[in-house]
């Protein structure tokens, strides 16, 4: 199971780094802002941040993501961070950065990522 996180958390952070240049932003849309990590899941099994941390065996897995309204968007992981572009078309948003992209569902006030590993699915919801 650790490679597993380890994997995800990989994958996370492949998103994060540094990115192009890109398409300008909708400053109205719904999900520019500050967005913290609330859930993760994986082969199934959906848990809070802190149940992530544990099974991590790290005390503290905090990630963040801004998005801003110039098109432009920052996530940290600790003390990783990068940058990268993001498109939204209701209500799919898409983030960019080093030639590679993510997309996500934004929702009842929440976001939430998907990703495809190893033939695995995983996602992470995000709230303001």
């Amino acid at each position: 199971m650790k490679k597993l996180l380890s994997v995800l958390m990989l994958a996370v952070m492949m998103m994060a780094f540094v990115g192009c240049g890109g398409s300008k932003g909708d400053s109205d849309a719904p999900v520019v802002g500050d967005w913290k990590l609330a859930t993760v899941e994986a082969m199934g099994v959906s848990m809070t941040v802190d149940e992530f941390a544990a099974l991590s065996g790290s005390d503290d897995v905090k990630m963040e993501m801004s998005i801003k309204a110039d098109g432009k968007f920052s996530a940290s992981l600790g003390d990783i961070s990068g940058e990268g572009t993001w498109e939204y078309t209701e209500p799919t948003l898409t983030l960019s950065s080093d030639g590679e992209s993510m997309t996500g569902e934004y929702k009842d006030g929440k976001l939430t990522l998907q990703m495809e590993e190893a033939g695995e699915s995983y996602s992470m919801t995000f709230e303001k």
